[in-house]
């Protein structure tokens, strides 16, 4: 069993902080597997008492331990005639995505883009692609009105006919704020849609809709495919594209 494995086994018993190092596992294997533990601190705000107690929950002593086997399973992957190259890779996330959405998950939501006021798009880091491709989406439809703000710029007030769109794969930590401010009593709240990849998203319970698309599992990842939930995000935004290009024939 390797390491992808080995995570995938005992993801139901890691604490938050836990889920949050899985899932940057996940994105940047290679950068776990080889950087420094000060460098993987620095750039992914962990600690490095976290990172050795999840590398203790998986059964190594500490955190070099862990990154040793990283490495040698990543070297195997590598090595394997029958390791998938991105390409095949992301190919097969854009079939899951499109046999996997239901049709009327799309319609209910481009439904929705209609009768709103105006439709607020968010999205940062790898989040913000998928948000920038559907404000350029939206905007050839003369029913809805899409703004894209500064990052997590909140404007002074929403309608209740508004509504809020996040794509957001791991915490949603840049969106904290744009939530906690919608949850104050005097502020008028929007109709508001999670689209992430993360089932478990620990801002889910913020939103009336979440959308999970599928992504690349773990065993696939090892090739550092870092932009597979991009990928999810574009075949999603595709198919409200297409679902509004048929509503006006």
């Amino acid at each position: 069993m390797n390491l992808f494995e080995l995570m995938d086994t005992k993801k139901s018993s890691f604490s938050k902080t836990d889920r949050l190092i899985f899932e940057r596992i996940r994105k940047f294997p290679n950068s776990f597997a080889n950087e420094s533990i000060t460098s993987i601190c620095e750039k992914a705000g962990f600690t490095k008492s976290a990172l050795t107690r999840f590398a203790q929950k998986l059964g190594f002593s500490g955190f070099t331990e862990f990154q040793y086997q990283f490495q040698q399973d990543i070297k195997e992957n590598k090595n394997d005639p029958q390791h998938e190259s991105n390409a095949a890779i992301y190919g097969k996330i854009l079939k899951n995505v499109e046999e996997s959405t239901d049709p009327g998950i799309i319609r209910e939501l481009t439904g929705r883009m209609k009768n709103s006021h105006a439709v607020y798009l968010y999205g940062s880091n790898l989040s913000r692609l998928p948000a920038e491709q559907m404000l350029v989406t939206l905007s050839f439809e003369k029913e809805i009105t899409p703004i894209m703000p500064a990052q997590d710029f909140t404007p002074y007030h929403y309608r209740e006919d508004d509504m809020i769109i996040i794509y957001s794969s791991i915490s949603g930590s840049s969106h904290q704020n744009l939530l906690k401010e919608l949850r104050q009593e005097d502020k008028t709240v929007p109709y508001r849609v999670l689209i992430t990849v993360n089932a478990k998203h620990p801002l889910r319970h913020n939103f009336e809709q979440v959308i999970v698309l599928p992504t690349a599992s773990m065993s696939e990842s090892q090739s550092e495919t870092i932009h597979s939930d991009t990928f999810a995000y574009m075949m999603f935004n595709d198919m409200v594209g297409s679902a509004l290009s048929e509503d006006k024939q």
